[in-house]
C-alpha cells in the first residue's frame, strides 16, 4: 500500500518544498545574463514539452494515467524526462547565483526525488506500454547522451 497510495505524492511533496524553498530563499531571476539564459532555455524546455506532451496527459505524481498515451515526439525524441530536466536547467543558476550551501543541498535533494519519481514512474510506463521498452532503448532518461 506505501509504495501505491504513500509513495507518488511524498515525492511529489518532496518534490514541490524543493521547488519552493529555491525560489523564495533568494531572487527567483539569476543575476546575470549567462544564468537568466540558462533559466529561460529550462522554462523554454518546460513550456515545449508540456505542449508536446498535451495537458490532458499530464499527471503531476509518477503514476501514468489509465487513458494516457505515450509521447516520444520533441523533447521526449531526445529525454524521456525533460519536464524534469527543465526544473533541474532552470533551476541551476539561481543556486549558483545566490549560493549557500543549504541552497545547493536542497537542490542536490531535487535531484534525488526525481530519480526516484523517474524509477517508480518508468516501471509502470513499461507496464502500461508495451512499446515503452524500445523507446527507452534509445533514449536517455534525463541527460542526453549521458543518463
Amino acid at each position: 500500500m506505501f509504495k501505491e497510495k504513500i509513495y507518488p505524492p511524498l515525492l511529489v511533496f518532496i518534490q514541490l518544498l524543493c521547488l519552493a524553498y529555491i525560489l523564495t530563499s533568494a531572487p527567483a531571476i539569476a543575476d546575470d545574463y549567462s544564468g537568466i539564459l540558462i533559466e529561460a532555455a529550462g522554462v523554454f524546455l518546460a513550456i515545449v514539452a508540456i505542449f508536446t506532451i498535451g495537458i490532458g496527459n499530464i499527471n503531476i505524481t509518477p503514476t501514468p494515467k489509465t487513458d494516457g498515451y505515450l509521447v516520444t515526439s520533441g523533447p521526449y525524441s531526445v529525454v524521456r524526462h525533460p519536464m524534469y530536466l527543465a526544473q533541474l536547467v532552470s533551476l541551476l543558476p539561481l543556486v549558483f547565483d545566490y549560493f549557500s550551501w543549504i541552497r545547493l543541498g536542497v537542490f542536490l535533494l531535487l535531484v534525488v526525488v526525481l530519480i526516484l519519481k523517474i524509477v517508480y514512474e518508468e516501471k509502470r510506463l513499461r507496464q502500461q506500454f508495451p512499446e515503452y521498452a524500445e523507446y527507452a532503448s534509445r533514449t536517455k532518461k534525463l541527460l542526453p547522451f549521458l543518463y
